[in-house]
């Protein structure tokens, strides 16, 4: 009979099923990280165009805002025009435009000058005053300013002519300031001399319109010379 002796140590049958088997992979974990960083990179492209932002919509808002002020003071300037009052109408126009100066100049961020404001609406209404209702008798200035004393004839005479000039040269005004803002200039760097060709085309443009009061709207304006 013969006797199965025992190894030192443990069972003297090799474990041969523990040393076959391989240590186990996680197979799944690269194919993860690559889902992973796959999903970041398509996400990435799309949250760039929202992130950046553009300078188009701000040029766009300032140029809007800009119309507003204009649209706004061009009523309130008409509505100058039928003050039943000699000479209060003209200070109340000039207060309006001043007014109108100094919004423009806040909406495009440029120091306000209230003496330069009204030398220049000044210089550039004797570009147009001579001419403003030229076409008849009504055309020359002194003779409107004659019919305006009259009683009745001179409030019929202000109602026809003053709210349509006052909205045109304020039209024509506000046209030229925002120009010369929106292509970098000051009221320190305004030349009237320079625009009046400018002014007068926004003047007429505005006298040719039906009604009062002209409409505003975005435009590509010349730059100032």
């Amino acid at each position: 009979m013969v006797i199965k002796k025992d190894q030192p140590g443990g069972d003297g049958t090799p474990d041969t099923a523990a040393e076959a088997t391989p240590p186990t992979t996680t197979a799944p974990e690269p194919a993860a990280e690559a889902s992973a960083q796959t999903t970041a990179s398509e996400a990435a492209p799309a949250a760039e165009p929202a992130a950046a932002p553009t300078a188009e919509p701000a040029a766009a808002s300032v140029a809007d805002r800009a119309e507003a002020v204009i649209r706004q003071h061009v009523l309130l300037s008409a509505a100058a025009g039928v003050i039943p009052l000699n000479f209060v109408d003209t200070a109340a126009l000039a207060v309006v435009q001043l007014r109108l100066l100094k919004e423009l100049s806040e909406v495009h961020g440029v120091d306000f000058r209230g003496d330069i404001g009204r030398s220049a609406a000044g210089t550039l209404l004797a570009t147009v005053a001579p001419t403003a209702l030229a076409g008849g008798v009504l055309g020359s200035m002194a003779v409107r300013m004659a019919l305006r004393s009259v009683p009745v004839v001179g409030a019929v005479t202000r109602l026809a002519t003053q709210p349509a000039f006052n909205a045109a040269f304020t039209y024509a005004l506000g046209k030229v300031f925002h120009q010369h803002f929106a292509s970098g200039g000051t009221f320190l760097t305004f030349e009237p001399e320079k625009v009046k060709a400018y002014f007068r085309t926004k003047f007429e443009e505005a006298r040719g319109r039906k009604g009062a009061v002209p409409e505003t709207g975005p435009e590509a304006a010349p730059a100032a010379a």
